[in-house]
C-alpha cells in the first residue's frame, strides 16, 4: 500500500491541503461513499505503522468481511479521485476570473443573458484589478472579449463591435508566448544543440519592429529579452532589457520575473565567456535588484545553487561586505533541511576567497555535504589552504583521502577528472624528488597541457 499512487499523493500533499481534503471526504457534494471518509480516516492514523498495509485497511473499514483486493483497488481509486478534485477546486477557486468565466458559461447555457452579462462585467472588473499584465492577463481577457462578442450577437442585433479588442489579446498572448520560447531556445543552445522551429516568432518578431506592440510592456520586455540573447554583443540590447527590467518588473508574476532575470544573466554569462569582464558588475547589479524584488525566491525558498553563484560574482567584483551580510540576510530563505550545512559551506568558501583560512578551516571541518560535487570542492579550498599555511602533514592525509573518494565516485564524470589529475600533479608537486629544476619544467609543461584540471592557474604558480 505504501508504493501505492494514492499514498504517494497524501504524503506529497500539504498540512494545509490535506486539511482541504479532511473536508472533501466529508462533503456530499465530493463524496458520497462512507467508506472512502473511512479509508482517509484510516491513511490518516496508520500511515507511519508497520500494519499499514491494504488487508489492514480493509479490516478497518468492512470489519469481519473476507479481503477482496478489487473492491479494495477501486475504493484507493475512489479516494484518489477525491484529492484530485480537491485540489483541482483549490487550483481553480484561487483565480477569480476564471471563476467569474465559467459563471458566464453557466449562465449563457442556461440562456440568461441578464445574469450572463452580470458575470461578465463582475470578470472584466477583477482581472483589471490585477497589476499583472502578462500572457496569463492577455488570455483570459480574449476569452471575456469572446464572451462580450457572443452576447452581443445574442441581444443586439448588429453585435458588439470588439473585434480589435479580442484579437488585439490573442496577438499578444502569442507574440509573449513566442517570444519567451524564443528565448528559452536561445538560452539552451549554449548547453545543447537544440533547435525548433516556432511557427509565429519570425511574424511576432516582424511585428514587433513594425512598432505594431509598441504600447504593450509584456511583449517589449520579452522582445527586449530575446535580442538581448540573439546578439549577445550589441550592449545596446542589453542596456535596453535591464532598462525594461527595472521599469516594467511589476507587470509580471514572480515566475515570469525570476525567468525574465535568469535571461538577463545568461546574456551576461556570454559576454563573461567572451573575456568582457565589465558584463561581471551587471551580473551583480542584476542579481542584487532581483534579490531586492525576491525574484530568485521559490515557494519562499533561495535554491543552493543561485546563493552560491550570488556570493561567487559578489566577490569576484570586489563587493566584500555586501557579500559577508548577503550571506547572513538570505541564510533564514535556504532549504530548511540543508541550511546549516549550505550556509556553513558558503561561508567558508567566503574566508577562503578572503584569505582568512584559519576561519574557512574550522567552518569546513563542521560542513556535512550531500552533493558530490561540493565535496569536491570544499576538498579542493581545504587542500589549497593546507599547502599555503604549510601544514605538510594534514595535506598528505587528505591528498590520500581525496585520492580514494575520487577513485570510488566514478559517477562524478568530467568533474571526477579533472579533481584526480589536481590531486596527482599536487602529489608530485610537493614530493622531495622535484627540486631539481628540470624535472619540474617538465611538470608544469604537463599541467599546462592536460585538458581536464582544476585550479590549473594556482599549480602553474607554485
Amino acid at each position: 500500500m505504501k508504493n501505492s499512487i494514492l499514498v504517494k499523493t497524501w504524503e506529497a500533499l500539504t498540512e494545509a491541503q490535506r486539511r482541504q481534503v479532511g473536508k472533501a471526504v466529508q462533503s456530499p457534494m465530493i463524496n458520497q461513499r462512507e467508506e472512502v471518509a473511512l479509508l482517509f480516516d484510516f491513511i490518516i492514523k496508520n500511515a507511519h505503522h508497520k500494519s499499514f498495509t491494504k488487508e489492514a485497511a480493509f479490516q478497518f473499514i468492512y470489519h469481519k468481511k473476507t479481503y477482496h483486493d478489487g473492491k479494495m483497488r477501486h475504493l484507493m481509486g475512489y479516494l484518489l479521485e477525491v484529492i484530485r478534485q480537491c485540489l483541482a477546486w483549490q487550483e481553480w477557486s484561487g483565480d477569480v476570473t476564471d471563476v467569474n468565466l465559467r459563471l458566464c458559461r453557466v449562465w449563457k447555457k442556461a440562456g440568461n443573458k441578464d445574469f450572463w452579462e452580470r458575470e461578465l462585467l463582475r470578470a472584466k472588473l477583477e482581472l483589471e484589478k490585477s497589476d499583472f499584465r502578462h500572457d496569463g492577463y492577455y488570455y483570459q481577457r480574449f476569452f471575456l472579449e469572446q464572451e462580450t462578442w457572443e452576447l452581443g450577437r445574442q441581444k443586439h442585433r448588429g453585435g458588439v463591435d470588439n473585434v480589435a479588442d479580442i484579437n488585439g489579446a490573442f496577438a499578444a498572448y502569442v507574440a509573449v508566448n513566442s517570444l519567451r520560447q524564443g528565448c528559452t531556445l536561445l538560452a539552451q543552445q549554449t548547453l545543447t544543440n537544440v533547435s525548433a522551429s516556432i511557427p509565429y516568432l519570425p511574424e511576432t518578431l516582424r511585428l514587433v519592429e513594425q512598432g505594431f506592440f509598441y504600447q504593450n510592456e509584456a511583449v517589449t520586455t520579452w522582445h527586449a529579452s530575446y535580442v538581448a540573447l540573439a546578439e549577445p554583443e550589441q550592449e545596446v540590447h542589453f542596456i535596453q532589457l535591464k532598462k525594461l527590467l527595472a521599469q516594467n518588473g511589476a507587470i509580471f508574476p514572480e515566475a515570469d520575473l525570476r525567468d525574465l532575470y535568469v535571461l538577463a544573466l545568461n546574456v551576461c554569462i556570454r559576454r563573461i565567456n567572451a573575456a568582457d569582464k565589465k558584463y561581471m558588475h551587471e551580473a551583480f547589479d542584476l542579481y542584487r535588484a532581483g534579490l531586492a524584488r525576491k525574484v530568485f525566491l521559490e515557494n519562499g525558498y533561495l535554491s543552493k545553487t543561485t546563493y552560491r553563484n550570488v556570493l561567487n560574482i559578489a566577490v569576484a567584483v570586489g563587493e566584500w561586505e555586501w557579500a559577508r551580510e548577503y550571506l547572513d540576510a538570505f541564510r533564514e530563505h535556504l532549504p530548511p533541511r540543508e541550511s546549516d550545512n549550505i550556509y556553513r559551506y558558503n561561508l567558508a568558501t567566503y574566508y577562503f576567497r578572503k584569505r582568512e583560512y584559519g576561519q574557512a578551516l574550522e567552518l569546513l571541518r563542521h560542513v556535512e555535504l550531500r552533493d558530490m560535487l561540493e565535496n569536491f570542492d570544499a576538498r579542493r579550498m581545504m587542500l589549497r589552504m593546507y599547502y599555503e599555511l604549510g601544514e605538510i602533514q594534514a595535506l598528505d592525509s587528505l591528498l590520500d583521502s581525496f585520492d580514494i573518494y575520487l577513485r570510488r565516485h566514478k559517477e562524478g564524470g568530467y568533474h571526477r577528472e579533472m579533481y584526480r589529475n589536481f590531486v596527482r600533479f599536487l602529489k608530485k608537486i610537493i614530493a622531495p624528488a622535484l627540486l631539481r629544476k628540470g624535472d619540474k619544467e617538465k611538470l608544469m609543461a604537463e599541467i599546462r597541457e592536460t585538458e581536464l584540471l582544476a585550479e590549473r592557474e594556482w599549480l602553474l604558480s607554485l
